[in-house]
């Protein structure tokens, strides 16, 4: 049985959680996405993996409308992607993208 905290469960839970988005249960693919951070935070504070998380993390909180909690998902995505990724990345651009959506849609409320 692995721990929970095991980097090998955690990408299981964004697999999942990724899986679930594309089915457009956006609420459980929130749910398993948030469990595969929480357990990224204790083995890959860092790493491209968490990074992918909160990037998906992101986009099924902005389905559900919850646009500051995407903000705050796309913004940490974003940092650890920068840290990681050469300027002009695609995984850089796709989050940078998404921020900009968020912000520009705030704007306009």
């Amino acid at each position: 049985e692995l721990p929970p905290s095991h980097p090998l469960l955690a990408r299981v839970l964004m697999n999942l959680g990724v899986t679930l988005y594309k089915k457009k249960d956006y609420s459980e693919a929130l749910a398993h996405l948030q469990s595969a951070v929480s357990a990224l935070n204790k083995t890959e504070p860092t790493g491209s993996l968490k990074a992918e998380s909160l990037y998906w993390l992101g986009v099924a909180a902005m389905k559900l409308d919850q646009l500051a909690e995407a903000q705050q998902h796309f913004t940490e995505c974003l940092r650890l992607r920068q840290a990681i990724y050469p300027r002009g990345h695609s995984e850089i651009i796709a989050a940078e993208t998404l921020l900009q959506q968020i912000i520009e849609g705030q704007r306009q409320r």
